[in-house]
């Protein structure tokens, strides 16, 4: 156990989630001092971003690790069986219920609960969960008699409780008594230091379930890191397992497999788009991330117009000579986007237009052009 543990550590890996940005360092703090307790815990963050592998590991660590942990997602379940779902009920409480039932309450006993996404409660569940977190007692739907749990309950949600309380839409009291111990989960676009670690735990993930491994190589790796992962974690696991089951022979993925909307410039103001920089206490260098801006930019069209540089220049709105010689003065300055090109091409003869278009890109070899966006 304890060599599985310093085998995460090394790996970034804690509990199953994977993390070496100080944000995950801090969370992971977290987690582990309020595992031996019993106190409530409020997960946030956008979806994806693994605030079930926190409940999941907080069970885990506790003294309730030997029972149950059951998780209930809130906005997936009717309204009008959600009470049901999570208190149980009588024969013959409503139509259709042709026997009792126990509720997920009930099957949580001595463990954990999960109520995923509770914002999306009802007020009248609001009102019984409540009464839960205070004492432990509910009745069943449909019955007279108070069943009483000993239930950890940790609760998620990828809305914001404080609007929702000052909407009416969340009970003031019911925010406060399950925010005992706030976590927020980071935005994998605010911590893409996370991408390559993360990449090589799913790859491992999909060998365990029987499917080939995988390997990604440096230039598609900087698109995966590039990229502001609207989906978070969860988005960059399905796109991995798609790729490794349609994969190619060789077992690598290259630029070249990358879906085109990985490629594409992002609205950086649009909504979950997030920016492509993030400002710290030192602020940022402005001139460098303009320079890999225009490098992206740039790419994107050369990846467009097939290595065509005249054909990138039309989509640039800019003379192809002057793109030539943006060209070679990054390829001179050691931009990352000439990394990639290889050795300078040979003079041109006058009147060829040999240069225009680059053999590796034609036989789809991966380049930085492909790869900056």
């Amino acid at each position: 156990m304890h060599g599985h543990a310093a085998s995460e550590r090394e790996a970034g890996a804690f509990c199953g989630i994977v993390g070496r940005h100080p944000s995950m360092q801090a969370i992971f703090e977290v987690i582990r001092r309020v595992a031996p307790t019993d106190a409530t815990v409020l997960i946030t963050g956008e979806s994806g971003t693994g605030k079930e592998l926190v409940a999941a590991a907080i069970h885990r660590l506790s003294r309730r690790a030997a029972a149950r942990f059951v998780p209930v997602h809130c906005g997936a379940i009717p309204e009008d069986l959600l009470e049901s779902e999570m208190f149980g009920h009588e024969r013959g409480a409503f139509t259709g219920a042709v026997a009792s039932r126990v509720g997920r309450f009930k099957l949580a006993d001595g463990g954990s609960i999960f109520l995923d996404e509770i914002g999306e409660m009802s007020p009248k569940l609001q009102v019984k969960l409540l009464r839960v977190l205070e004492d432990g007692r509910f009745e069943p739907v449909g019955a007279i008699a108070t069943q009483q749990v000993d239930v950890r309950i940790v609760a998620a949600t990828n809305r914001s409780l404080e609007k929702a309380v000052a909407s009416r839409q969340f009970r003031e009291d019911l925010f406060y008594r399950l925010r005992v111990v706030p976590i927020e989960m980071p935005a994998l676009r605010r911590r893409r230091e996370d991408v390559p670690l993360l990449v090589e735990h799913v790859l491992e993930l999909l060998v365990a379930k029987g499917l080939p491994r995988y390997q990604v190589d440096p230039a598609a790796m900087d698109v995966l890191s590039g990229y502001a992962w609207p989906g978070n974690v969860r988005e960059l696991r399905n796109l991995l397992e798609q790729m490794v089951v349609l994969g190619r022979p060789e077992c690598v993925i290259e630029v070249r497999d990358l879906p085109p909307h990985l490629l594409a410039p992002r609205d950086v103001d649009a909504p979950g788009a997030g920016m492509p920089w993030q400002f710290g206490p030192a602020g940022i260098d402005f001139y460098r991330e303009m320079e890999a801006i225009e490098d992206r930019i740039i790419a994107q069209a050369l990846r467009l117009s097939g290595g065509n540089k005249k054909e990138a220049a039309r989509l640039l709105r800019v003379n192809r000579t002057t793109l030539l010689e943006k060209l070679k003065r990054k390829r001179a300055a050691g931009s990352p986007l000439a990394a990639l090109l290889g050795p300078p091409p040979p003079a041109p003869v006058a009147g060829d237009e040999a240069d225009d278009v680059r053999p590796a890109l034609d036989v789809g070899v991966p380049t930085l052009f492909d790869a900056s966006i």
